[in-house]
């Protein structure tokens, strides 16, 4: 900001604490959580959470700790032209590599 010529070397440096300290509440809180450290398993599944619920623990239905075997079979259900429900155009929207770190961060 001080280079556009807004605010002073004391607020950016405010601001750039205020983030510092944003990131450590959040790595704490996962860490309390239990949560993995797969960060694009993390961000992919995010999307996930919509609907099942924070770290796929709630929602419409548990996703976490699933068998690996039954979200592959679902995937690949979803992926045929027929299905049009919302799943499947989540499912279609994933390769097959951003499916596995998926399955990985939700088995973790």
């Amino acid at each position: 900001m001080v280079g556009c010529g807004g605010g002073t070397d004391e607020s950016a440096s405010a601001a750039e604490a205020t983030a510092a300290t944003a990131a450590r509440a959040v790595a704490v809180q996962e860490a309390s959580l239990g949560q993995p450290a797969n960060t694009t398993g993390r961000l992919l599944a995010s999307n996930c959470f919509q609907c099942h619920g924070t770290g796929g623990m709630g929602g419409l239905e548990k996703i976490r700790g699933g068998e690996v075997s039954e979200v592959r079979e679902y995937r690949d259900l979803l992926r045929q032209p027929a299905n049009q429900d919302i799943m499947a155009a989540h499912a279609q929207g994933y390769t097959d590599a951003q499916i596995a770190a998926i399955i990985q961060y939700l088995q973790q």
